[in-house]
């Protein structure tokens, strides 16, 4: 069974936070890291601000499942270099089956390929939050 986790950046300090979300009716958005023995079921909302991080809705992203040749988690959002070629990079998305690697580079923007069968093959280089544009410039680390 596949390990679920969502991965956001934090309102407070902008940094990347990793583990359980908790989504508001409102729109908003929190997690409870993953290394967070304590969880609560009731609603005492003074327990819930103590372990949940607020986060950013929009970089909220799912774990893969996937890791890739470094052992590192592939995220919704992320940016990969397959077969280390940086002339194609790829963005991870869900398709509302499965995930899915779309093609951003080289002007191609709809080549849809179906999610790593090899991470030896695979390498996080970034993701759409911190690097906004693929295509132009460098991809930085996130």
């Amino acid at each position: 069974m596949r390990e679920i986790l969502f991965r956001s950046k934090r309102l407070d300090n902008r940094e990347w936070i990793i583990g359980h979300l908790l989504k508001y009716e409102d729109g908003a958005a929190r997690i409870v890291p993953n290394n967070t023995d304590i969880f609560c079921f009731e609603k005492d909302e003074s327990i819930i601000q103590t372990i949940a991080h607020r986060v950013d809705p929009k970089t909220v992203g799912q774990y893969t499942g996937f890791v890739d040749k470094n052992g590192k988690k592939i995220f919704e959002g992320d940016i990969l270099s397959v077969c280390n070629s940086k002339a194609f990079l790829f963005v991870v998305e869900w398709n509302g089956n499965q995930y899915v690697l779309k093609c951003t580079s080289n002007g191609v923007s709809d080549n849809i390929l179906n999610v790593i069968e090899s991470p030896e093959d695979v390498e996080v280089v970034g993701n759409i939050y911190d690097n906004t544009n693929p295509l132009k410039g460098g991809v930085n680390d996130g």
